[in-house]
């Protein structure tokens, strides 16, 4: 009884979308301590699009979360079909499972949409109203699943109607790939983004690094694993380990350069007083044990000037220490609504327990100024920022300066900002897409490692098993408007002993990250760290870069390009199909593999249109 009721229930809704009538919603607000109220709405079809909208006007002083669960967004154990969640990773799941529940929270994960194949209909739903608080959910109950829309309230009011677009999707379209190109379509539609290729028309920093490998290098950093402390003070402070001074930064360029690698966007990590996350928001004095002010202008025009690479220096206006000079509680975000410090937010790092600033704070106090500072230093290209845009949104509760999320973005975006006016460009630690139409490369999507696919629960997102594998569902949507890279595990991945981790980088249209004393000292990452010190590390550092720059080489063309579609077309191989009809395979398995007339060889890749 039950499988017959869900499916004539599905096919119930499938005929309101195909007759372009109605669709029906349930919204289910809680208030105060967990009462639920629910409520029903219907909504027309138009164009193969539904708008759901919910005023602001309608929802409870008291309300904690409003859930919107659309009627057809429901699907049953043994249907074929999947549902795809915006995670860094693009997770996708079939219909095999009895029960379990995937709900993604605080607005963490990159990009703001989610969608569902089932044999009935294909969509993609993509908040538009309130979507700095949206959050997506798959429930699974005796074999039936149901996906809802998900808009926690952290702060007293809605700052705006909720609302979500749903796109139908038919034909060619009705993929995941399909799910991807509609987001895209939506954001350009809006104007909130605009291509690679329009923007560097009038760009030449942005010209220069489409289709240019980034390299960044730790200059120098506190070992905060060696002396951990939840606080930092003068007389306690970690000593500052020096591992690549400015000097040795220009003799690794030349290298390089006389190598081969004739173009690079250049990042400085660590160049700041007392190095790498030593002492934020304070960044001067340049650190005198790397060579201080002087050697890094030389080293800068050295860059500019002999090399024509691009230099800048990563940055951060996110986190703060207690130990820097400019340290004041004021401008700090870590809050409850009634004041207080709200301590459980804090954790260790190279400065100590990291404080988060509130944006429009960091903007006043530090950004103007800084950035203005660092330009006169003659950084140019992407100016980096870390941690920006790898993190959500989330509420300032600071009766001083509160902010709820919409206008955080506001002042996110203008730190974002600042870079490409002082800089020529902008770069960030991840892709939220808050942000997407403010940065011009992603360091990378998501945290996970590029093969592991989640089976239990991690923090506050409870997997359960429901993962079946992993799909560029954010590249479909942003490549060819952001250049990035989809996961930690591929940074030198040239000298990945693991040769999938290059292949996935080449499958999700990745920018390469060289990251010179990268791995911080975790085993994980010790067998593909690229090191400088001795002459023997120095020559594999050089190596590595030139092989993966010329593996770079041979795709770069397709950073001006839209991923326009992905697919499996035999097991462990994949097609990715750009806008210009560029074809990239890639061959996960052991044999060498023919498909599509073309000889794909075992563990490696081939490019086909370019």
């Amino acid at each position: 009884m039950k499988t017959l009721f869900t499916v004539l229930f599905a096919m119930s809704c499938i005929v309101s979308v195909q007759g372009a009538e109605l669709v029906g919603f349930t919204v289910e607000t809680t208030r105060g301590r967990n009462e639920k109220v629910r409520v029903r709405r219907e909504v027309p079809v138009q164009d193969g699009r539904a708008v759901f909208r919910w005023p602001r006007a309608e929802i409870p002083a008291d309300a904690t979360c409003v859930e919107v669960f659309p009627d057809f967004a429901v699907a049953e154990k043994g249907e074929d079909g999947y549902f795809v969640m915006p995670d860094g990773g693009g997770s996708y799941g079939t219909f095999r499972a009895d029960s379990g529940r995937m709900a993604l929270s605080r607005n963490w994960f990159p990009i703001t949409a989610f969608g569902m194949k089932t044999p009935r209909q294909t969509f993609v739903a993509i908040p538009t109203g309130m979507r700095w608080n949206f959050n997506p959910v798959v429930d699974v109950k005796k074999g039936v699943y149901r996906m809802s829309c998900r808009f926690d309230m952290d702060v007293a009011t809605a700052y705006e109607d909720l609302q979500i677009e749903f796109r139908f999707l038919t034909g060619d379209d009705a993929t995941y790939s399909g799910m991807g190109r509609a987001v895209r379509a939506q954001r350009l539609a809006t104007g909130e983004m605009k291509p690679l290729r329009e923007r560097a028309k009038t760009n030449p920093v942005l010209a220069y690094a489409v289709g240019t490998p980034q390299i960044r290098i730790r200059n120098c950093w506190k070992n905060f694993r060696k002396t951990p402390l939840p606080e930092q003070n003068l007389f306690d402070e970690p000593p500052v380990d020096v591992y690549c001074t400015f000097d040795r930064t220009k003799e690794l360029a030349k290298a390089l350069h006389d190598a081969g690698v004739a173009k690079a966007d250049l990042c400085l990590v660590g160049w700041n007083y007392r190095g790498h996350d030593g002492r934020y928001p304070q960044i001067f004095p340049v650190e005198p044990l790397l060579g201080g002010e002087t050697k890094l202008r030389e080293l800068i025009k050295y860059v500019r000037e002999d090399l024509g690479w691009q230099i800048v220096g990563h940055n951060n206006y996110r986190d703060a220490y207690l130990i820097s000079d400019l340290f004041d509680f004021e401008y700090c975000q870590d809050r409850y609504p009634d004041g207080t410090r709200d301590d459980r937010k804090l954790e260790p790092w190279s400065g100590g327990a990291v404080y988060r600033v509130c944006p429009r704070r960091a903007y006043e106090k530090f950004a103007l100024r800084h950035t203005a500072m660092m330009k006169s230093l003659g950084f140019h290209g992407l100016g980096y920022l870390d941690v920006t845009t790898s993190r959500p949104l989330f509420p300032c509760t600071d009766a001083r300066h509160p902010l709820d999320n919409a206008t955080r973005r506001i002042w996110e975006n203008a730190i974002l900002d600042l870079q490409t006016k002082a800089f020529g460009g902008c770069a960030s630690e991840g892709g939220f897409d808050f942000a997407i139409g403010h940065i011009d490369s992603a360091l990378t999507i998501s945290f996970a490692p590029a093969f592991n696919i989640p089976r239990g629960k991690t923090g506050k997102m409870a997997w359960n098993g429901l993962i079946d594998g992993r799909i560029p569902f954010w590249q479909i949507a942003y490549h060819g408007v952001v250049m990035s890279s989809p996961f930690r595990t591929v940074w030198n991945a040239a000298k990945n002993p693991d040769r999938r981790q290059l292949l996935k980088l080449i499958e999700y249209g990745g920018r390469p990250i060289f990251y010179v004393y990268g791995g911080w000292d975790l085993p994980d990452r010790a067998s593909w760290d690229i090191k400088c010190r001795t002459e023997d590390e120095f020559a594999d550092c050089v190596k590595t870069i030139k092989a993966g720059t010329d593996e770079y080489n041979r795709r770069t063309a397709l950073e001006w390009e839209y991923m326009d579609d992905h697919c499996e077309i035999t097991p462990g191989v994949f097609r990715v199909t750009y806008s210009n009809g560029a074809k990239i395979y890639v061959n996960y398995t052991a044999t060498d593999v023919e498909v599509e007339g073309q000889l794909i060889p075992a563990l490696d890749s081939h490019v086909v249109g370019l």
